[in-house]
Protein backbone atom coordinates (compact mmCIF):
# COMPACT_ATOMS: atom_id res chain seq x y z
CA UNK A 1 0.00 0.00 0.00
CA UNK A 2 1.49 3.45 -0.82
CA UNK A 3 2.19 5.70 1.36
CA UNK A 4 2.05 9.62 0.53
CA UNK A 5 2.49 12.54 3.26
CA UNK A 6 2.63 15.63 2.37
CA UNK A 7 4.32 18.26 4.65
CA UNK A 8 3.82 22.16 4.03
CA UNK A 9 4.12 25.45 5.55
CA UNK A 10 0.67 26.98 3.77
CA UNK A 11 -3.17 26.42 4.61
CA UNK A 12 -4.18 23.57 2.08
CA UNK A 13 -8.57 22.85 1.97
CA UNK A 14 -9.98 19.81 1.81
CA UNK A 15 -10.65 20.04 -1.49
CA UNK A 16 -7.60 20.54 -2.61
CA UNK A 17 -5.89 17.74 -0.04
CA UNK A 18 -8.88 15.04 -2.10
CA UNK A 19 -8.34 16.55 -5.78
CA UNK A 20 -4.12 15.88 -4.68
CA UNK A 21 -4.66 12.33 -3.65
CA UNK A 22 -6.80 11.39 -6.99
CA UNK A 23 -3.93 13.10 -9.05
CA UNK A 24 -1.27 11.04 -6.88
CA UNK A 25 -2.89 7.78 -7.03
CA UNK A 26 -2.64 8.48 -11.13
CA UNK A 27 1.23 9.16 -10.74
CA UNK A 28 1.61 6.28 -8.20
CA UNK A 29 -0.01 3.74 -11.36
CA UNK A 30 3.16 4.64 -13.33
CA UNK A 31 4.63 1.86 -11.26
CA UNK A 32 3.24 -1.22 -12.66
CA UNK A 33 2.80 -3.10 -9.53
CA UNK A 34 1.17 -0.26 -7.74
CA UNK A 35 -2.50 0.23 -7.72
CA UNK A 36 -4.05 4.15 -6.86
CA UNK A 37 -6.74 2.38 -4.95
CA UNK A 38 -4.94 1.56 -2.15
CA UNK A 39 -2.64 4.69 -1.93
CA UNK A 40 -2.90 6.41 1.71
CA UNK A 41 -2.35 10.00 1.42
CA UNK A 42 -1.78 12.57 4.59
CA UNK A 43 -1.08 16.22 4.79
CA UNK A 44 0.67 18.38 7.42
CA UNK A 45 -0.36 21.57 5.91
CA UNK A 46 0.32 24.89 7.96
CA UNK A 47 3.80 23.40 9.33
CA UNK A 48 6.59 25.23 11.31
CA UNK A 49 8.79 24.31 7.72
CA UNK A 50 11.99 26.38 7.16
CA UNK A 51 13.77 26.19 3.94
CA UNK A 52 16.72 28.67 2.20
CA UNK A 53 17.06 32.20 2.90
CA UNK A 54 13.64 33.22 2.63
CA UNK A 55 12.59 31.00 6.05
CA UNK A 56 9.07 32.57 5.92
CA UNK A 57 8.14 31.43 2.63
CA UNK A 58 5.86 29.07 1.26
CA UNK A 59 7.51 25.29 0.91
CA UNK A 60 6.68 21.75 0.92
CA UNK A 61 7.78 17.98 0.70
CA UNK A 62 6.57 14.82 -0.53
CA UNK A 63 7.59 11.55 0.93
CA UNK A 64 6.22 8.48 -0.97
CA UNK A 65 6.69 5.06 0.68
CA UNK A 66 6.57 2.07 -1.27
CA UNK A 67 7.38 -1.75 -0.22
CA UNK A 68 11.56 -1.95 -0.58
CA UNK A 69 11.70 -4.42 -3.17
CA UNK A 70 9.46 -2.07 -5.59
CA UNK A 71 12.55 0.14 -6.13
CA UNK A 72 14.62 -3.06 -7.31
CA UNK A 73 12.08 -3.78 -10.19
CA UNK A 74 12.60 -0.88 -12.01
CA UNK A 75 14.58 1.77 -14.01
CA UNK A 76 15.13 5.11 -11.88
CA UNK A 77 13.21 7.11 -14.50
CA UNK A 78 10.32 6.13 -13.67
CA UNK A 79 10.21 6.61 -10.11
CA UNK A 80 11.56 10.42 -11.06
CA UNK A 81 8.37 10.62 -13.27
CA UNK A 82 6.70 9.82 -10.32
CA UNK A 83 7.95 12.28 -8.34
CA UNK A 84 7.54 14.79 -10.94
CA UNK A 85 4.26 13.95 -11.27
CA UNK A 86 3.56 14.55 -7.42
CA UNK A 87 5.54 17.77 -7.24
CA UNK A 88 3.81 19.54 -10.35
CA UNK A 89 0.27 17.99 -8.56
CA UNK A 90 1.61 20.15 -5.34
CA UNK A 91 2.75 23.31 -7.36
CA UNK A 92 -1.46 23.28 -8.91
CA UNK A 93 -3.10 22.97 -6.06
CA UNK A 94 -0.66 24.72 -3.42
CA UNK A 95 0.94 27.71 -5.63
CA UNK A 96 4.86 26.82 -3.96
CA UNK A 97 7.33 27.43 -6.72
CA UNK A 98 9.41 23.87 -7.38
CA UNK A 99 12.26 25.34 -6.52
CA UNK A 100 10.25 25.27 -3.16
CA UNK A 101 9.32 21.84 -2.58
CA UNK A 102 11.61 18.75 -2.04
CA UNK A 103 10.37 15.48 -3.21
CA UNK A 104 11.63 11.62 -2.04
CA UNK A 105 10.89 8.02 -2.03
CA UNK A 106 11.61 6.67 2.08
CA UNK A 107 14.25 4.15 1.89
CA UNK A 108 15.79 5.00 -1.57
CA UNK A 109 18.28 6.66 -2.80
CA UNK A 110 16.09 8.99 -4.81
CA UNK A 111 15.34 13.03 -4.05
CA UNK A 112 14.39 15.23 -6.77
CA UNK A 113 14.35 19.10 -5.95
CA UNK A 114 12.81 21.14 -9.15
CA UNK A 115 11.88 17.70 -10.81
CA UNK A 116 14.92 16.41 -11.16
CA UNK A 117 17.17 13.70 -9.25
CA UNK A 118 20.10 15.96 -7.04
CA UNK A 119 21.19 12.58 -4.78
CA UNK A 120 22.69 11.65 -7.83
CA UNK A 121 24.73 14.39 -8.41
CA UNK A 122 25.78 14.66 -4.80
CA UNK A 123 27.11 11.15 -4.97
CA UNK A 124 29.30 11.81 -7.63
CA UNK A 125 30.96 14.83 -5.70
Amino acid sequence: MPRITVKTNVFVNREKKYRMTVEFKEAIELLPCEKGAFVMADFCDETFMLFGEDASAPCASIEVVVIDEVYDKYDRALFEEVLAKMTETVMRYTGIPEDRIFAYFRNACLWTYNRKDIVGNLLQL
